[in-house]
């Protein structure tokens, strides 16, 4: 681990603090930029004038239900808007509520048409299976803002993270959408735990990670 991502993570990430259901739109935002050329997500959301709104509505379901638990974080910049967006669940827990699984596969049939829902539910199945059964916190999502990128804050953001995580010795799990983000994940500890090939053949690295000794 170089000198970027050692020490305190108040240090590192002074804006970093626990993401608020009133962060919601505005993450999902962050969200939908960040993730609208990306090799698993990008093509879940089919071309055209709507594809915007659609990524806006589902990115916006998915942190609502995220933030019912206190574990995912965002980065303020200066000025006190977000620069960056991390999704985390705690050990144990799943990306949707209970009660939450009928109105999910409704909101994506709505948005996607009922084949592209059917394939995005066969993605989420596959990740579900890859994933470990020991006890772990779930990275399910990073993203930083078009406006702040370049500056490191989604990495700054992650360190901050991965701070908590090792002071509460648990471990960490996430899944790499795109190869070009496995590099700054091995160099802040993770590790290659399986690749889940999805139905056209994409496949994405996911990578677990143990606590560091505090």
């Amino acid at each position: 681990m170089d000198d970027e991502t050692r020490g305190d993570s108040r240090e590192r990430a002074p804006g970093a603090r626990t993401a608020l259901p009133a962060d919601t739109e505005e993450m999902a935002r962050i969200l939908t930029a960040a993730f609208h050329d990306d090799p698993v997500w990008g093509p879940v959301f089919p071309e055209g004038p709507r594809r915007t709104a659609a990524a806006h509505a589902y990115w916006r379901f998915v942190v609502s239900e995220a933030v019912r638990f206190p574990e995912s974080l965002v980065l303020e910049g200066p000025g006190g808007a977000l620069e960056a967006v991390s999704v985390w669940l705690p050990p144990g827990a799943d990306e949707l509520s209970d009660g939450a699984h009928a109105a999910y596969e409704a909101l994506i049939a709505e948005l996607l048409g009922a084949e592209a829902a059917a394939a995005l539910l066969d993605a989420g199945e596959r990740f579900a299976a890859a994933r470990p059964a020991a006890p772990h916190a779930y990275l399910t999502l990073l993203g930083t803002a078009p406006e702040a990128r370049g500056r490191g804050a989604g990495m700054r953001l992650l360190a901050a993270g991965l701070d908590r995580a090792d002071a509460r010795g648990v471990p960490s799990y996430l899944e790499s959408s795109n190869p070009a983000n496995d590099a700054r994940y091995e160099r802040v500890g993770y590790r290659p735990h399986a690749i889940v090939t999805l139905a056209d053949g994409t496949a994405a690295q996911c990578y677990w990670r143990d606590p560091l000794a505090r």
